[in-house]
């Protein structure tokens, strides 16, 4: 069978099928302290940083984290401060983020999560951030395709060769 060449009644999965559609975003200028309070609050591993329509970065709850980490281990109080009252989403924020197409297989993002060791796209149609795909899809994905193979063979498993 040809790449993009599918049986009779049968459609590739695609990233638009799973993402989470209408993300939450913030600009640059949100304060660090407000995004990682809007993280913990939607239970969100990213927000996309976006200027207009245009996707301009990405902040994780792991850049936070490693934010937050350097911070207390500095036992200053001014940069305490400044981390807490100042500091913008634009100073930390991973620029130019790997991305996906809506249009995209599941395939080709989870080998692209694999290759680049990621575990959230912002999803673009053209140009546009239509929505976001994490690891909490990549599961629902994984269950799905499990639940159909059970349906098919019971418990059973290919059986794995050395």
């Amino acid at each position: 069978m040809k790449p993009h060449e599918f049986p009779a009644g049968l459609q590739p999965m695609i990233v638009r099928h799973w993402m989470q559609t209408e993300p939450l975003t913030i600009t640059g200028d949100t304060l660090v302290s407000a995004a990682k309070r809007l993280l913990s609050e939607n239970n969100l591993h990213a927000l996309p940083v976006v200027e207009g329509a245009r996707l301009r970065g990405l902040v994780t709850r792991a850049n936070l984290l490693r934010m937050g980490h350097f911070v207390l281990q500095t036992q200053n109080a001014d940069e305490f401060n400044f981390f807490v009252t100042r500091l913008k989403v634009k100073d930390i924020m991973v620029r130019n983020p790997a991305t996906v197409q809506a249009s995209d297989t599941m395939a080709h993002c989870l080998q692209l999560g694999r290759e680049l060791g990621v575990a959230q796209f912002p999803v673009l149609d053209g140009n546009e951030l239509v929505g976001v795909i994490s690891a909490n899809e990549i599961f629902q994905l994984a269950a799905h395709c499990l639940g159909s193979w059970q349906q098919r063979c019971g418990d059973l498993m290919p059986s794995r060769t050395a």
